[in-house]
């Protein structure tokens, strides 16, 4: 087979754009204001639950959608941060609304292609015509993987990542923890992300529900579900603008 352009990564040597090159695009971005956020109770007798103050991120149409958080606080609380929640095809995002700042800018990466706008900057072809890649879709550029440590509840820093560069975070594997005082209660709690100005990141936990049943239902006890090895993607926002669609 006839050989095109291939780009290779300095450090490594890996093809990082080829004849087999896929990328998620930009599908998606915009701004959630935390003030409107609100949680809630059923109420009542058991069986009941609770959920902590949150919004709507984004429905997806799967597994392949790829959300992209950027909150700015520099004053890190338990105020401060934001957790993402997906159930089913809708991925909720959970935040104060007693942070200073309250604007939530959200970017949705997808595997579905969309057309390409736009002056023509770079384009590759394989060897029947075929455009590969195309500069003028906005892709996903991971800048580092960071892996999380196990934390306790308040924050703790867990870097600071390329300063001056505007970046945010994608949680691929979101980290949930559950606890039971007794056997009819479960509280939930995740992963919970605080951003500043000068791109420190933290990491805390955030309750997000809780509910009690009439039956013994739950093991007493804590356990986490996901990845105990969990990471996020520092992710490049520089070109890639608000209010896409």
């Amino acid at each position: 087979m006839a050989v095109g352009l291939r780009v290779r990564n300095q450090g490594t040597g890996q093809i990082q754009i080829g004849l087999g090159y896929r990328n998620l695009q930009l599908a998606k971005s915009g701004t959630l204001n935390t003030g409107t956020f609100s949680g809630g109770a059923t109420g009542g007798s058991p069986p009941f639950g609770s959920w902590s103050p949150g919004g709507v991120l984004a429905s997806t149409n799967g597994t392949t959608n790829l959300h992209v958080c950027r909150y700015i606080n520099d004053a890190v609380s338990t105020n401060t941060g934001f957790t993402l929640v997906q159930s089913g095809v809708t991925c909720n995002v959970y935040a104060s609304n007693a942070a200073p700042n309250k604007v939530l800018e959200y970017y949705t990466f997808s595997a579905a292609e969309r057309a390409a706008t736009g002056p023509v900057g770079l384009r590759m072809r394989d060897e029947n015509g075929t455009v590969f890649y195309d500069s003028r879709r906005k892709g996903l550029r991971v800048l580092q993987l960071v892996p999380l440590p196990t934390v306790p509840g308040p924050p703790i820093e867990i870097g600071q990542f390329f300063p001056g560069t505007k970046v945010g975070i994608a949680i691929p594997s979101p980290r949930f923890y559950y606890n039971s005082v007794s056997q009819d209660r479960c509280t939930m709690t995740a992963d919970h992300f605080h951003m500043t100005s000068d791109n420190r990141i933290f990491i805390s936990r955030l309750q997000v529900s809780q509910q009690t049943l009439i039956t013994n239902t739950f093991p007493v006890g804590g356990v986490t579900m996901g990845p105990q090895n969990a990471s996020i993607f520092i992710v490049d926002l520089t070109e890639v603008p608000l209010g896409f669609g």
